[in-house]
């Protein structure tokens, strides 16, 4: 896990945002061993975690100096405007229940590349709840079952919503329209994974009788 994280975190501040249940899928792990591998990180002080409110949204990993094997930024200069923007699109993404991206290299410099075009950051705002949407509407109906992992994800929206024909007031009917479909979601999801629960219960219990 240590080497995955090294691979994937920031080259210029030796840091990832992931997910436990996105990093136990990578990983072939399950979340409780990816668990314990991050108190041994942290222990060990080999890495320092700003822990997510809850195992499916993002973790904030850091690798301590003295394990990272690249070069990067002094953590006491003042941090660049490229290093605000990607903030900010964390901020975002971070909020959204389908989004579990992971912020790789490859992620970055595609954010890069939109400050490089200055595309302000509503606009990258407007593309991610314009792209949630219709990732909702997808899952919700049926014909979508997966998440979020990548700003790639959002490319193609970010052109589009650059449209200057599409109507201001269009804007104010999708921000609460993203709040309307992810809680939804969420409860769809939720009904779904208790269900999975009462599932397996049954069987184990069934079972649990045939050898009586």
């Amino acid at each position: 896990m240590y080497f995955y994280i090294c691979l994937n975190a920031s080259r210029r501040t030796g840091r990832i945002s992931i997910s436990y249940v996105d990093l136990a899928k990578r990983l072939g792990r399950s979340r409780r061993s990816i668990a314990s591998h991050f108190d041994e990180l942290r222990l060990k002080e080999v890495c320092r975690i700003n822990p997510a409110v809850n195992q499916r949204r993002c973790t904030e990993i850091e690798v301590c100096e003295e394990f990272w094997p690249y070069t990067r930024l002094n953590s006491s200069t003042q941090p660049s405007e490229s290093e605000q923007y990607l903030a900010h699109i964390k901020v975002f993404l971070s909020k959204r229940a389908c989004v579990q991206a992971t912020f790789t290299a490859a992620d970055e410099i595609s954010i890069a590349n939109l400050l490089a075009h200055q595309v302000p950051l509503d606009t990258v705002e407007r593309a991610i709840a314009l792209g949630c949407c219709r990732k909702y509407v997808s899952l919700l109906n049926g014909s979508d079952n997966g998440l979020i992992f990548s700003m790639a994800y959002f490319c193609d929206v970010i052109e589009e919503v650059q449209d200057p024909d599409i109507p201001s007031g269009y804007w104010n009917y999708i921000m609460p329209e993203l709040e309307h479909l992810e809680k939804k979601w969420v409860v769809e999801r939720n009904k779904a994974g208790d269900a999975k629960l009462a599932s397996a219960a049954g069987a184990k219990k069934q079972r649990d009788e045939m050898m009586l």
